[in-house]
């Protein structure tokens, strides 16, 4: 017996298994189709497996994670060791040959295409779209995943990405000798709602005040009437008046609002706020605060973060301050059942959560299988979701029950294999000392919880920001 080292992404199981089944003998065969049940069950946390389980299952977890890599030992005889590696050689030169060739072609399209945004810059789903229309094909059809076409993208020469602002999308550029010339003339362009922009009138306030008489009401009626010439938005069906037209954010900045899916930009004009926005845009794509084009799904701590320093606004008509799934005083158990109840979860969420179970007294047994049932519940949503450990809780970290439960949470999320990020060594220093400085002076109430918070204060809600982008660039 040989023990032979398997290490493969989980995209590319489907490959083996068909060169196995199409050129060699079944002994090969089902040791490769235990190898898939391996791997995939390893990955996914699972100890066994049966066949029966695996065709059920795995087809769903490849095509969700197929750059996962696992790494399996598997013990051959020693007359298929040959056999063992002749398939993982044609299985890694035929994909390497063909990401290579694909690369080779389409990379002067993808640049074209982003050098023609270069004002304002490329989001990936416009990347989709743009090549669509100009080649009649899917690049997520070729790399199957967003992920995998920003892999893509970062090994083009010339292309280079950055956030635009702390609640706005990832952002593709091209800068190349090339092109350069091309997209220094792009960046000069005027955009059109600013062109004789003397022969109209100035923009009138969204507003109006009570005392309007009613010539003036008629007058606006008319002028207000849906005409040929009217923006018109299919996401919600409503007009904008060609009064107020000029006074409203170009094309691609309409989508700013968190109402809007996530394809769509969501950048915010420097001279709008979401409230403002809100009569506009309906609220069956309403999916809340939004950092770096993910959804925040937490407590008091994530709220006050899109609410003081994201712009965002509390939802009108509740007692408890909410905005989206950022709820005050929501435990994880809470935001497990939301979740599965929201009418639209955005593809990629960012999640804070667990200061809530911890000051109430909530078993850490509890707390785990809550966050197993809300990782899970998001996944059944198609969501992609980004853990964060917790800060320290600067009015209870003297008590040794919530100290050590917060530790045992946060080791949770390091522990396994989920994307996350440490917020903690964000609030301390080298000597793992809470840094007091970024907290509220004293604890205060929040309207969903009898417990008193101790938040961040501005210092702290600006270095999480600052700390959530440095990390998030390597996630993403």
């Amino acid at each position: 017996m040989v023990k032979f080292k398997w290490q493969y992404p989980i995209g590319q199981l489907k490959v083996l298994a068909k060169l196995t089944t199409e050129r060699y003998i079944k002994q090969l065969q089902s040791i490769v189709q235990s190898f898939i049940r391996a791997t995939f069950f390893c990955v996914a946390g699972r100890s066994t497996a049966t066949a029966r389980d695996c065709s059920i299952e795995a087809q769903n977890f490849t095509e969700r994670f197929p750059s996962k890599e696992a790494v399996i030992v598997v013990s051959v005889e020693n007359y298929l060791t040959n056999m063992v590696q002749s398939v993982c050689s044609d299985v890694h030169d035929g994909t390497t040959q063909s990401e290579a060739g694909s690369l080779e072609k389409i990379a002067p399209i993808l640049k074209s295409i982003i050098v023609t945004r270069s004002k304002d810059g490329a989001t990936v789903d416009e990347i989709i779209d743009d090549y669509y229309d100009f080649t009649g094909e899917s690049l997520l059809t070729t790399w199957r995943s967003r992920d995998n076409i920003g892999n893509l993208l970062r090994q083009i020469d010339g292309i280079w990405s950055t956030y635009s602002e702390p609640n706005g999308p990832f952002l593709w550029y091209c800068s190349s000798d090339n092109t350069r010339h091309i997209a220094e003339m792009i960046k000069k362009q005027k955009s059109p709602r600013f062109h004789n922009r003397r022969y109209h009138q100035p923009a009138q306030p969204s507003f109006r005040t009570p005392h309007t008489s009613r010539t003036t009401t008629t007058k606006n009626n008319v002028t207000n009437a849906p005409g040929p010439r009217d923006k018109f938005y299919p996401d919600n069906m409503n007009f904008i008046p060609k009064r107020n037209a000029w006074n409203r954010t170009p094309h691609r900045s309409v989508a700013s609002h968190p109402y809007l899916p996530p394809q769509r930009r969501q950048m915010q004009h420097h001279m709008q706020k979401p409230m403002m926005q809100q009569q506009y845009y309906s609220n069956s794509f309403y999916s809340g605060p939004t950092f770096c084009g993910m959804q925040m799904i937490g407590d008091d701590f994530f709220l006050s973060l899109a609410r003081w320093e994201l712009g965002f606004q509390y939802d009108p008509g509740h007692n408890i301050q909410q905005s989206g799934l950022c709820i005050s005083g929501q435990t994880i158990a809470e935001a497990a059942d939301r979740v599965m109840k929201a009418p639209y979860i955005n593809d990629r969420v960012i999640i804070n959560l667990g200061v809530v179970d911890i000051l109430h007294g909530n078993d850490f047994v509890d707390m785990q299988e809550d966050l197993y049932q809300l990782k899970k519940n998001l996944e059944n949503r198609g969501a992609r979701a980004i853990l964060t450990t917790l800060s320290p809780l600067a009015n209870s970290s003297h008590i040794p029950d919530i100290s050590d439960k917060l530790h045992r949470f946060n080791n949770l999320i390091r522990r396994y294999q989920w994307e996350h990020i440490d917020l903690w060594r964000c609030f301390v220093n080298e000597r793992d000392q809470t840094l007091y400085e970024c907290f509220q002076p004293a604890p205060r109430q929040v309207t969903g919880s009898n417990k008193p918070h101790v938040l961040w204060n501005k210092l702290g809600r600006q270095r999480i920001i600052k700390f959530m982008k440095t990390q998030l660039a390597s996630l993403i």
